[in-house]
């Protein structure tokens, strides 16, 4: 697998998928794929013992501690040696890794008002069905990307449609 293959879907469903096909990557687990979409939209790197908590708040720390090593082994095995950076105490994914993430594509489509791709995106709510047990924290990020995204999209489907019906265009306007 070439490393800039890899796509992440988060709206609408959690999985990770690589190729042109865009077959899902086998062995994911949901906690592992919640980490790397956690990075992935990280705008700086994020302390290791906030990730503990985060993702693994529930477990003993000296547990908790060696279940984020290996997720953090699992990511670099499946996306390549360099993808995940260890700078001291924080982590975060490498602009390396070449991870395209559908959650960012259209927060980056919004924002050059392309409104069909936005449309054409969303595929469902951010992350949904993603628990991470005992994690309000996890709970508040979700809960506020979830949001962001849903605003987009809305946003988004009101202009689209705004400027189909100014065309009298009512299929792309219904669509």
């Amino acid at each position: 697998m070439h490393h800039n293959d890899f796509r992440l879907l988060t709206l609408g469903r959690l999985a990770l998928v690589h190729g042109p096909s865009g077959e899902e990557v086998p062995g994911c687990q949901r906690r592992k794929l919640a980490l790397l979409a956690y990075l992935a939209l990280a705008e700086r790197p994020i302390a290791r013992a906030s990730l503990v908590e985060m993702f693994w708040g529930d477990e003993e720390e000296e547990r908790a501690r060696h279940s984020l090593s290996n997720a953090l082994w699992f990511l670099r095995h499946t996306l390549g040696p360099d993808s995940i950076t260890s700078r001291r105490a924080d982590i975060s994914l490498s602009a390396e890794a070449g991870v395209l993430i559908d959650a960012a594509e259209l927060l980056d489509a919004a924002k050059r008002g392309d409104y069909a791709r936005v449309a054409e995106l969303y595929a469902g709510p951010f992350l949904e069905g993603v628990y991470i047990p005992e994690s309000d924290t996890f709970e508040q990020w979700v809960s506020s990307r979830r949001t962001t995204l849903e605003l987009a999209f809305t946003k988004a489907c009101a202009s689209g449609c705004g400027a189909a019906a100014s065309r009298r265009d009512w299929a792309g306007c219904a669509a």
